[in-house]
């Protein structure tokens, strides 16, 4: 019934439409977007959101077992793209790459990135009869074009895998009857995808089956044959659903993920820069330090981030981030609202219509912004010195994991999921920012975060405006406590009771257990941050290619 309704929305909508040139193709495009999931009932809506369960580990005792012998078809060679494949070669896939003609042709980046790691480059038509998955990993935007041109082209029973649901659920994507749809997203960059499959470790991932389209049966197998052949079952997978995954996704990525840590960056390096701190000294401590603050807390959650502060400091961060927390509860609502009735996804479509007028301005102001224009100094900083001279930093980094989490779980979105799209994702994208400030980070997400963290941004810098005028000025590149640790005892205990019992630390514990083999990283400075970069060059090219 759901696939019927979906493309009988779609056949009305083109119906009058002529088909002449590539403009009316486009304009037929548009008119066939059908929010799959404003499609369904109340009750399916909430048992898709609903969908979350950690899986054991020895639901992987095969591997990629199931993957022998199949011909692995990714259309795309951005960072998920080209990273994906380089794991699942790793793994013993037989991985392959179609680009479009003219990306040959001119050789672009997709085209380098995928033939100088030696793998076998070809067009749609030479790869895609003959495969046996067809893994999309273009971005967002692409994908309607990128599946109408590959579906035809599928053999009977291959097997359309996604890394990202938004063609799925928010254009209502109607994939032909006879082929399997899977999703296999971990939840992190491209590039932090091959470096933590290289230390031997993994990301943790998400998997689904998109229920109207599994014909034999197959998908979650092939699901879990594919994560863990990009080494997802090393870290944790969730066995989930397309519209948990897109609308805890979209969340994450607008909020903690990318727009707090953009929005943070600009205005903390401005706030030191009004007080007089060397410029030098305020955009090393903000580029470089976010990575330092929350690899604590990729290890310890709040409570570990918040631990690494003396007495004072963690009472005055917490109270910080209480303030952040009220003003900016209605913005997080407000993202989560629009991502939920599909508001966002239609703004953001509609900025694609337009040529992405809105990205490509906001893309444009953020490197014109004082911290993106000013190089790190050469001092030395210790990695204690970024969290006693980053206080502000830290509770906004608590204030944002705290929120996104509660807004989520507030909608139906599990614990779980959850955990993974605010706390857990965000040290791997201030890595990002580690390296080559906010470019890096806005160029190795996808195009659909890139553009939620500038919305988000947008909206929040001119909402802390007032709050940042008046913040304490020692908060931020200077040490907040030059005295004694001494602070009143019951205050502290109430302190830490708040931090521990936030439902987003209970989770986090519990999912921390099944990642002891993470491996900490070199931060704080430029050299670690370049050796671990060195590497990640060829993967420069993503959303912007």
């Amino acid at each position: 019934m759901r696939r019927a309704v979906l493309a009988l929305a779609a056949c009305t909508s083109t119906a009058l439409m002529p088909p002449v040139g590539p403009r009316r193709a486009d304009v037929a495009l548009r008119a066939e977007r059908v929010n799959y999931y404003n499609s369904l009932t109340q009750a399916e809506k909430l048992d898709q959101l609903g969908r979350c369960r950690f899986m054991e580990r020895s639901e992987f005792a095969d591997g990629c077992a199931c993957l022998e012998g199949k011909k692995v078809v990714i259309v795309g060679c951005g960072a998920q793209g080209l990273n994906q494949g380089l794991n699942m070669r790793d793994s013993g896939c037989d991985v392959s790459y179609a680009l479009r003609q003219v990306a040959i042709d001119q050789k672009r980046a997709s085209f380098v990135n995928a033939q100088s790691n030696g793998f076998a480059v070809g067009t749609y038509d030479d790869l895609i009869p003959t495969a046996d998955l067809v893994l999309n990993l273009t971005p967002d935007k692409q994908h309607t074009s990128v599946v109408n041109d590959v579906m035809p082209k599928m053999k009977k029973g291959a097997t359309l895998a996604y890394s990202h649901g938004f063609n799925i659920v928010e254009e209502g994507m109607n994939v032909r009857d006879d082929l399997t749809v899977i999703m296999v997203a971990p939840k992190c960059p491209g590039t932090e995808v091959r470096e933590e499959y290289k230390r031997g470790f993994g990301v943790p991932t998400l998997i689904a089956v998109h229920p109207p389209n599994d014909p034999e049966g197959k998908g979650f197998a092939q699901a879990k044959a594919y994560a863990s052949a990009t080494g997802g079952d090393r870290a944790g997978v969730l066995d989930s659903s397309f519209v948990a995954e897109v609308k805890s996704d979209l969340m994450g990525e607008q909020t903690i993920l990318c727009g707090m840590l953009q929005t943070g960056s600009v205005l903390c390096f401005d706030k030191m820069i009004q007080q007089g701190i060397d410029a030098g000294y305020a955009s090393k401590l903000v580029q470089y330090g976010w990575e330092t603050i929350t690899e604590a807390l990729k290890f310890g959650g709040v409570t570990g981030m918040m631990d690494r502060l003396d007495n004072p400091s963690k009472i005055k961060a917490f109270e910080l981030s209480e303030e952040l927390k009220g003003i900016m509860s209605p913005l997080y609502a407000k993202h989560q609202d629009d991502i939920i009735s599909g508001a966002f996804s239609r703004g953001m479509m509609a900025d694609w219509d337009n040529d992405d007028a809105n990205l490509l301005k906001w893309r444009a102001a953020t490197a014109e912004t004082g911290f993106e224009k000013t190089p790190a100094g050469s001092q030395d900083i210790s990695e204690q010195e970024y969290f006693d001279n980053g206080v502000l930093m830290v509770a906004m980094v608590k204030a944002g994991v705290e929120l996104a989490f509660e807004k989520m779980t507030a909608v139906g979105i599990k614990a779980e999921s959850a955990y993974y799209e605010s706390l857990h994702e965000t040290p791997l994208i201030a890595n990002t920012i580690a390296r080559k400030k906010l470019f890096e980070m806005n160029n190795v997400i996808s195009d659909t975060a890139e553009y939620g963290c500038y919305l988000y941004d947008q909206a929040c810098a001119p909402l802390l405006g007032d709050f940042m005028s008046k913040v304490d000025p020692t908060t931020i590149g200077a040490k907040f406590n030059n005295g004694d640790n001494g602070v009143d005892n019951a205050k502290l205990v109430n302190v830490n009771a708040a931090i521990r019992a936030h439902p987003v630390e209970v989770v986090g514990r519990e999912l921390r257990g099944y990642m002891s083999d993470m491996e900490s990283i070199s931060v704080g400075d430029a050299a670690a941050v370049a050796a671990r970069a060195a590497g990640l060059e060829w993967a420069a090219t993503s959303n912007q290619a």
